[in-house]
């Protein structure tokens, strides 16, 4: 679980090939599922069970390196998201951006310009044994804030006896990167700049991590000459006893109407041998600020069978469960995630919601090398 966080902080780029100009790899991940997702509430006309095939973040990239001596190299890469349930073709909705960028990595580190994980993401990722299914741990943990961007200057540490520092400057959070030709509406402001921290902590059976992140808001909640920054602090940590991996995340964010939420997840995942093992999480959105039964409460069980090194089946039941003012206005009606675009849980005014899905998946990841 540990050894995943600086994987995924730089994306597998420093297993690039030792040639002085390598060939480009191929790689990917199909990540579907199969089976029933309800969402229901209190009102009669909102209640809804259907049999879906479903894809969950699955994606296709490129990358490639190139050694510029002295052991720094060029890296770069690009990688699209695929739904592959969506058939209206290229000018449809089935592309989308993921990690695409180009930068330096050697003995200092990885630098990188482009569309990249937050660190505030690339904290808690390896907490999170549902990611990319119905049971994605955004469905309590702020997708808004966990979430990649675009305009990224993002630098990563090499690991200093077991921590690493990762952190970026986001130009625009609202992926513009042209001047405005006008500031008269509160609206239409100049940027969205963002900064986003974290350090890392990984030795033997321990990982914590603890992450700042704050956007400068850009909403219609701004005043006239000053817009509200949101901000997001995070702490996760992992610990491995024995077969049994525990995580725990704990977040506190504001959003830019002077919100404050805390939001807590806790997962455990036990191997049971021959590539099987149980995996469980529970957890829940606290009430906003001044507001009660706005919260949610979260839960997901699921087994998987790793048939080879790349190749997963799986089969879960997840759902969250809506306080009876979680639509009220201002908060919105919590769903169930599928990496950040989450589903379902749309209620009425007062009206107690309810999302499911109980399905059945497969994970497979390929690559050219």
């Amino acid at each position: 679980m540990q050894k995943k966080v600086i994987a995924l902080a730089v994306a597998g780029i420093l297993a690039a090939p030792m040639a002085a100009q390598a060939g480009v790899e191929v790689y990917g991940k199909a990540r579907l599922s199969f089976g029933s997702i309800t969402n229901d509430d209190s009102a009669s006309n909102h209640d809804k069970n259907k049999l879906a095939v479903s894809s969950h973040a699955s994606r296709l990239g490129f990358k490639g390196a190139e050694d510029l001596g002295n052991g720094m190299k060029a890296v770069w890469q690009i990688e699209r998201g695929i739904d592959f349930t969506d058939k209206t073709g290229p000018s449809g909705s089935d592309l989308s951006t993921r990690n695409t960028f180009a930068g330096l990595t050697g003995d200092f580190g990885t630098a990188l310009l482009g569309t990249h994980d937050t660190p505030y993401k690339i904290s808690t990722g390896s907490l999170d044994p549902f990611g990319d299914t119905f049971a994605d741990y955004n469905a309590v943990i702020d997708s808004t804030q966990d979430a990649r961007s675009a305009n990224v200057v993002a630098y990563i540490s090499p690991s200093m006896s077991g921590f690493t520092v990762a952190a970026a400057y986001v130009t625009d959070f609202v992926n513009d990167n042209l001047p405005d030709t006008t500031t008269t509406s509160a609206t239409d402001k100049k940027k969205q700049p963002a900064i986003s921290l974290a350090g890392m902590y990984s030795n033997g059976p321990l990982y914590a991590a603890l992450a700042y992140q704050k956007v400068n808001e850009t909403s219609a909640t701004c005043s006239a000459t000053k817009c509200e920054d949101i901000k997001g602090v995070k702490l996760g940590v992992g610990y491995k006893i024995n077969q049994f991996n525990l995580g725990v995340v704990y977040e506190k964010v504001n959003a830019s109407n002077s919100v404050d939420q805390k939001n807590a997840y806790i997962s455990g995942v036990m191997d049971m041998g021959s590539g099987m093992n149980l995996k469980a999480a529970f957890g829940k959105k606290g009430n906003p600020t001044s507001m009660s039964n706005a919260d949610a409460k979260f839960f997901a069980l699921g087994v998987g069978k790793n048939m080879t090194a790349n190749t997963e089946l799986y089969a879960l039941y997840t759902s969250i469960k809506d306080g009876v003012n979680a639509t009220t206005a201002g908060v919105g009606a919590y769903g169930l995630g599928v990496g950040n675009q989450p589903i379902g849980a749309a209620g009425p005014v007062g009206g107690e919601s309810k999302a499911a899905a109980f399905v059945v998946g497969i994970n497979h990841n390929f690559s050219s090398m």
